[in-house]
């Protein structure tokens, strides 16, 4: 039975769109329904192809905006220049050359449209008119910096740069990278840096202050908020390993809200791409301590099974449905993971291993993976504790070579104890990573290492579908609810950093390395060979995943001989003529 939380799912096996067609005539949210529902579909995704190339700028194109109503296209290069595109006639309506010495990396409509508002390299936002003509304009924005602050404009108010600003946040340890605002509760504000938390920050109860300029290069410390005003989300695994740890390691390079707020979507450089549920209290620590599940779970205790107890209750288990999976299911999940064992699939195996036992506490079997995903983690004092658990309720059970593992996982983890000696937070820094949120969805395949302005989107206002762009010029498109790979499409010879859905119509503009956008839409269903899918997409992603571990040297020197070999044949298929509309 398929969940009405995916409504794709149900109206496209219960409704035919040409019902939806005709009930647009007498009914006048039809509309609104067909939009929703059948903008972007499995169908249409897989026959997407390149539909027009716009040439104009003279350098890396960093950013792309959509206007609101789909008409109007803005991009911002390094040549300083932000123009303005119809899409649709693939004409360029307006130049704006804007006053900015160094690259653009923000473009933005404002108000009703005709303003713009770009953001660069050299540390400046600049807001102004497309067609020179004063207009409405939204009172406030906001800008984040490497210097970690977020700084608030109003537009009413005259601006002295440095002078008359308004910090609205300040963090002493941390680079920002990324802010977006909640689109149905535009107090809350998204906030990524050079770490692996992304910050929500409630507005309402943020104390600003005024900027100060400091010709100390040293940070001075943030004045202390209120933690109420703030809430932290990181992957488990990520947030345990650097949650004292200030090493440019892992980066949120983009951060976007779901259409109805409820989700986070983060591109985490040198990592995958995660979902957080905002209404979900999935903490960090789920998996710690025995005593979290002790305390769901009333069919859990610390008393030993004996043999035909143990047999009884796996067997009624694995054959029950659960609530979303039932536990072979879970089970399956988890050991492929746990044999792929790329970056972060231990954790989300152990992650499986635990539903499968707060369903089934009597398999042991799952149990004993679990722990083992724990040494494989590194979390010595978790899988310390849970093994005694584990040697009190099944006292029968050889477990030697669990405990050998954990014994090693000690000396690691007492090792780098001493690598983060010297490392130094404030108090109210550490309490708020330890109390991060944790994901809900992992989507794994592209790369996203080279670049800090990768982004990631919602396809759709459903947000059904998940699209990103990649280091090795690849976009990749997955299913949100199964989290697999629908299709991917051979963007760029190089990188691809920005993807932006049209706001209605199945329609995405692109851009990367290359000084062009690339338009891309469904194709006839005529049969014709299209030439922009990835075929091998098993092998591109199992490389990207190998090259994600390696040095940047290897990185770099792989790059070279990789692109060389790919270059010609790639230049080939995206400069040949795109298909007439």
């Amino acid at each position: 039975m398929v969940k009405m939380y995916y409504p794709l799912n149900t109206i496209q096996n219960t409704y035919n769109i040409v019902n939806y067609l005709h009930s647009r005539e007498n009914n006048w949210n039809s509309a609104k329904l067909l939009q929703q529902h059948f903008q972007f579909t499995t169908p249409l995704l897989k026959r997407l192809t390149l539909e027009h190339q716009l040439f104009g700028h003279n350098g890396c194109i960093n950013c792309l905006e959509w206007s609101s109503n789909g008409k109007l296209l803005a991009s911002g290069s390094d040549d300083v220049h932000v123009r303005i595109w119809d899409p649709f006639s693939y004409k360029c309506l307006n130049v704006i050359t804007t006053s900015h010495v160094g690259n653009i990396f923000s473009v933005k409509f404002l108000g009703d449209e005709s303003l713009i508002a770009t953001g660069a390299g050299d540390c400046r936002v600049l807001v102004r008119s497309i067609d020179d003509t004063r207009t409405s304009a939204p009172h406030i924005t906001c800008k984040c910096h490497r210097d970690g602050t977020v700084i608030q404009y109003d537009l009413r108010e005259p601006h002295e740069c440095m002078v008359k600003s308004t910090v609205f946040i300040k963090l002493a340890d941390a680079d920002l990278k990324c802010i977006a605002v909640n689109p149905t509760k535009p107090h809350l504000i998204a906030i990524g840096a050079n770490d692996c938390f992304a910050r929500i920050y409630d507005r309402r109860m943020v104390r600003t202050s005024q900027y100060k300029v400091s010709n100390n290069s040293k940070r001075e410390p943030a004045e202390p908020q209120d933690s109420n005003c703030v809430q932290y989300y990181a992957p488990g695994h990520l947030a345990r390993d650097y949650s004292e740890d200030l090493a440019d390691k892992l980066a949120a390079t983009y951060v976007t809200f779901n259409s109805s707020g409820t989700e986070l979507l983060v591109n985490m450089g040198g990592e995958h791409i995660y979902l957080f549920d905002l209404n979900s209290s999935r903490h960090i620590d789920e998996l710690a301590m025995p005593e979290n599940l002790l305390r769901k779970n009333k069919n859990w205790d610390i008393n030993p099974y004996c043999e035909s107890e143990v047999k009884t209750i796996v067997d009624t288990a694995r054959n029950s449905p659960s609530k979303d999976c039932t536990t072979l299911e879970y089970i399956k999940k988890a050991n492929y993971l746990v044999e792929r064992n790329w970056g972060g699939d231990p954790y989300l195996a152990a992650r499986y291993y635990y539903n499968v036992m707060q369903q089934n506490p009597a398999d042991k079997k799952s149990f004993k993976s679990f722990i083992e995903c724990l040494v494989e983690l590194k979390w010595y004092a978790e899988a310390k504790t849970w093994l005694n658990l584990f040697q009190r309720r099944f006292p029968y059970e050889d477990c030697k070579e669990i405990v050998a593992g954990v014994q090693v996982c000690c000396k690691c983890t007492k090792k780098k104890r001493n690598e983060n000696e010297g490392v130094l937070l404030t108090t109210q820094e550490k309490e708020l990573r330890a109390d991060s949120r944790d994901f809900e969805l992992r989507f794994v395949g592209h790369r996203n290492i080279t670049t800090d302005i990768k982004e990631v989107n919602y396809l759709g206002e459903n947000g059904n579908f998940i699209c990103a762009g990649s280091d090795d010029g690849v976009i990749f498109i997955w299913d949100r609810r199964t989290t697999e790979v629908v299709t991917a499409l051979q963007a760029d010879p190089s990188i691809v950093n920005c993807i932006q859905p049209h706001p209605s119509a199945c329609y995405l503009a692109s851009s990367g390395i290359d000084p062009c956008i690339r338009l891309w839409s469904p194709a006839k269903e005529d049969g014709t060979y299209n030439r922009f899918i990835v075929s091998d997409i098993e092998i591109i992603i199992e490389e990207n995943q190998r090259r994600r571990t390696m040095s940047p040297f290897e990185t770099m020197l792989i790059d070279m001989a990789y692109r060389q070999a790919r270059e010609e044949n790639t230049s080939q298929r995206i400069q040949q003529m795109c298909r007439s509309s």
